[in-house]
C-alpha cells in the first residue's frame, strides 16, 4: 500500500496526474476496506484534523487542513509496509528515515474520511538534502504560479497543489561515514481534485510549516530551522536551478 502511494506521488513538487494502474490499485484497496463494514482497525479510525500526522499540527494548521478539505474527519494510510512496520506516521520514524529512498520513508498520508477514490488529500514527506533551490527576484520573471515565503531556507507553494520547504537541519546518513547533510526537505502534495477551491497556497504552507516545526524539534534542530509559529506575508517570484 505504501509503495502504491509513493508511486502515485512520484514527482512531489509537480504532480499533476495519477497513473491509472496505481489509481486502480488504490481504489481496490479502499473498496475492500469499505466492504469490511464496522470492523475497522485502529489505524483506520476516523480522526480530527488535530489528530492526524502524529497529532503534531498546531491549531492554525488543523484549521487550514479543514479548509483544504471542507470536512472535519480524516483517515491515514492503513496497514503495514513490506517489513511489517505500520504505515502510520510518527515523528520518530520519519526522522529515522530521512536518508532512505522515497519508497522507504515514513510519510504522513491523509485522506478525507469516507472518500472512496483512493486519492490522498495530502502526502507530506521529509528527506535529507545537500542543496537548497535558488530563487530569483520578482523582476527576473519565472513561474507566476509559485508563491514564496520568508521562512526556513526556502519555502514555496505551487497554487494549491503542492508546497515545498527546506530548513537548516544537519543530519547524519548512517550508511556513510561522511554523510552529513545540512538541510531537510519537506514537501506536501495533493492528488488532483482533492483540495477545496476555497483553499489557498497559504493553507498548504501553514500545514507543512507546522509539521516541519515538529520534525525540527524531533531532529534537535529547531533553533536553526527558522520556522515561525505563524506564516508571514508571502512574495511572488520565480525559480531557476539550484545552488550547488
Amino acid at each position: 500500500m505504501r509503495r502504491q502511494i509513493r508511486e502515485l506521488q512520484q514527482d512531489r513538487t509537480s504532480a499533476r496526474s495519477v497513473p491509472r494502474s496505481v489509481l486502480g490499485a488504490l481504489v481496490l484497496v479502499f473498496g475492500i476496506s469499505a466492504c469490511g463494514g464496522a470492523d475497522k482497525s485502529a489505524d483506520e479510525t476516523d480522526r480530527t484534523a488535530s489528530q492526524v500526522c502524529a497529532s503534531a499540527f498546531s491549531t492554525s494548521a488543523a484549521k487550514a487542513l479543514q479548509r483544504m478539505s471542507e470536512t472535519t474527519k480524516f483517515t491515514e494510510i492503513p496497514g503495514s509496509d513490506d517489513s511489517g512496520q505500520s504505515n502510520m506516521f510518527s515523528l520518530q520514524n520519519a526522522a529515522s528515515t530521512v536518508h532512505k529512498d522515497q519508497t522507504q520513508r515514513n510519510q504522513c498520508v491523509v485522506f478525507k474520511a469516507g472518500d472512496k477514490s483512493g486519492h490522498p488529500l495530502i502526502d507530506i514527506d521529509f528527506s535529507a538534502s545537500r542543496y537548497v533551490p535558488k530563487t530569483e527576484t520578482p523582476e527576473s520573471g519565472g513561474d507566476s504560479e509559485k508563491t514564496f515565503y520568508p521562512i526556513g531556507a526556502y519555502a514555496q507553494t505551487g497554487n494549491t497543489s503542492s508546497a515545498l520547504l527546506y530548513f537548516k537541519c544537519p543530519t547524519q546518513d548512517p550508511t556513510r561515514a561522511s554523510g552529513t547533510t545540512p538541510y531537510v526537505r519537506a514537501s506536501l502534495t495533493s492528488a488532483p481534485g482533492q483540495i477545496s477551491a476555497k483553499a489557498t497556497g497559504r493553507d498548504l504552507m501553514t500545514v507543512l510549516n507546522s509539521l516541519s516545526g515538529a520534525m525540527a524539534k524531533q531532529l534537535d534542530c529547531a533553533s536553526e530551522a527558522a520556522l515561525p509559529s505563524e506564516i508571514p506575508a508571502s512574495t511572488h517570484s520565480g525559480e531557476t536551478g539550484t545552488s550547488r
